[in-house]
């Protein structure tokens, strides 16, 4: 009896482990990519975001994703809502309000484009969104 419920505990501290493991990639996606509503669109500029995240800095260019976190985070859940798509690329159900920053060398800054997209993301093997794999231009946003 005493070995079970060690194992029980032993099992639960390495699901707690995997879990986390796996929120690591999802919240670093997050914290590379994620434009939170809190803000409008506009006042985000690639100057600022590219310089503030420490991880970006010296990159020629960058996506980044203006939509509410769960929206993002749905896309690597099956239509019935019972599974995650597991290492697979799944297209986001609806456009989505990109900016995409573009270091331009002889300026020294970077320039913008906005626009609303389609966006395909990997869903990595924990079942979360891990990157941005492709892009489908459907309207530019003017600034």
């Amino acid at each position: 009896m005493t070995s079970s419920l060690k194992i029980w505990g032993l099992l639960c501290i390495l699901c707690r482990l995997c879990v986390h493991c796996n929120d690591v990639y999802w919240r670093e996606f997050l914290k590379l990519h994620y434009l939170s509503p809190s803000r409008e669109f506009k006042d985000y500029k690639c100057d600022v975001l590219m310089r503030e995240k420490a991880a970006l800095k010296g990159k020629s260019s960058h996506l980044f994703i203006y939509s509410l976190w769960f929206k993002i985070q749905r896309t690597c859940i099956n239509e019935k809502g019972s599974d995650r798509y597991r290492n697979a690329y799944v297209w986001a159900p609806g456009t989505l309000k990109v900016l995409k920053c573009h270091w331009e060398m002889y300026n020294n800054r970077y320039t913008e484009s906005r626009s609303f997209s389609y966006v395909e993301f990997h869903c990595g093997i924990d079942g979360y969104v891990d990157s941005i794999e492709d892009l489908r231009i459907i309207e530019p946003i003017s600034n």
